[in-house]
């Protein structure tokens, strides 16, 4: 699959960089969330302030999760010239065979995907659950072009009506 891609060496192609930032961010404010939320100074039913606090922190951990999935498994798969494993590996405080289970074979094919002309909004979707098709469109080129077409075909918005029940 990575044979057939023409990838310049020692180079990161701008859209792995994108969506990098962007699940950076993502992570990032969810993190906030929970740093400036206020917290009642009195004894009190603290239920929705827990329930937020940790809403946020797993959407923070998601979204943590599927960048460093993003870049483990384009460094190990598809950048030139390959990184040691090892070093990889001790950046993520692993050893090499847990590094390699830091990402999946969907991750591979989403990379893969990302990097090709005609990339695969589901695959990319289903990889990286903390993006929505508004921040594939959002990315531009050719994932925000096939976000868009796949957003704006009326398949998409009836299985999403379906998917959350909103269906007449």
């Amino acid at each position: 699959m990575d044979e057939e891609l023409q990838l310049s060496w020692g180079t990161v192609p701008p859209v792995i960089v994108d969506l990098a930032r962007l699940l950076s961010r993502r992570a990032s404010e969810n993190a906030r969330r929970v740093e400036r939320m206020t917290w009642p100074d009195r004894p009190g039913d603290v239920q929705e302030e827990l329930r937020l606090a940790i809403g946020a922190a797993h959407k923070t951990t998601k979204a943590a999760t599927d960048v460093r999935a993003l870049l483990s498994a384009y460094a190990h798969k598809f950048h030139n010239p390959r990184p040691v494993i090892s070093d990889l590996a001790r950046a993520q405080e692993t050893s090499s065979q847990g590094f390699i289970r830091r990402y999946s074979e969907g991750t591979v094919d989403a990379v893969a995907s990302l990097l090709s002309p005609k990339p695969n909004v589901n695959l990319l979707l289903a990889a990286f659950p903390s993006v929505s098709i508004i921040d594939l469109v959002d990315l531009g080129g050719a994932v925000g072009e096939a976000a868009r077409e796949l957003l704006d075909s009326e398949g998409y918005e009836a299985n999403t009506r379906r998917t959350r029940g909103t269906v007449e």
